[in-house]
């Protein structure tokens, strides 16, 4: 059986550091899926499976410690 919950982050993060959060997530397969909600405003979303989610909240936060990254919402989001 596929996994169909995700959980969704909208993260605030420095314009300048959009590609460089979008690399740091591409090297770590199926970590989670980012995009680009708002370029002006610097908004990007993770789009992360239940099985990553401690994972993925260790690299935020050790992305934190070189890059401005604020969470501006996170909810469950069911994939259809």
């Amino acid at each position: 059986m596929v996994p169909t919950d995700s959980t969704q982050w909208l993260l605030e993060v420095d314009k300048r550091d959009i590609a460089y959060i979008v690399s740091i997530f591409e090297g770590y397969d199926n970590l989670a899926v980012v995009r680009t909600v708002d370029a002006e405003q610097s908004i990007i979303e993770l789009i992360i499976s239940p099985d990553y989610l401690e994972d993925t909240d260790q690299l935020v936060h050790a992305l934190s410690k070189e890059v401005y990254i604020k969470k501006i919402k996170t909810h469950p989001k069911t994939l259809n």
